[in-house]
């Protein structure tokens, strides 16, 4: 299944819309909320990538397909395809991804230190573009009454 999902999103990427202005040149479409989001163990984590608005095209489209990917998956010691538009890819009961007409997230409930790392969101523009999330974890602080 997964390969079949892999295959579809190669196609997918080919026959997307493109992300050049009417100079020629490349333009930013997509770009984090937030690039370091910093949660306490335990904790929600949402992670946000937002869509630039004079970008018609990207916002009224719902043919843009969005991935969500872990970098460096300590696990798979490779990079991790967590969701696929608003489908999980993974079986994690703590995700859910939620996408909107301005905004694509993912959020990470009870959030623990393994989930540390660098999380990008990609949208099949051509060329595809990405931008990259950092999420640090902090342990939860105990207070010891003496």
């Amino acid at each position: 299944m997964l390969w079949a999902f892999f295959i579809s999103f190669l196609c997918i990427l080919k026959t997307s819309s493109s992300s050049v202005d009417i100079n020629g040149e490349n333009r930013t479409i997509i770009k984090p909320l937030n690039s370091n989001v910093t949660v306490t163990s335990g904790q929600k984590a949402i992670l946000t990538c937002t869509f630039d608005r004079i970008n018609h095209d990207l916002v009224l489209l719902s043919s843009h397909q969005l991935i969500w990917i872990r970098q460096n998956h300590a696990t798979y010691d490779a990079d991790l395809i967590l969701a696929h538009n608003q489908d999980s890819l993974i079986s994690d009961d703590r995700l859910t991804i939620q996408r909107t007409d301005i905004d694509y997230s993912l959020i990470i409930n009870n959030v623990n230190i393994d989930d540390e790392g660098i999380y990008v969101c990609e949208v099949n523009t051509q060329p595809p573009q990405k931008t990259s999330i950092h999420l640090y974890v902090q342990g939860k602080i105990i207070l010891y009454m003496v």
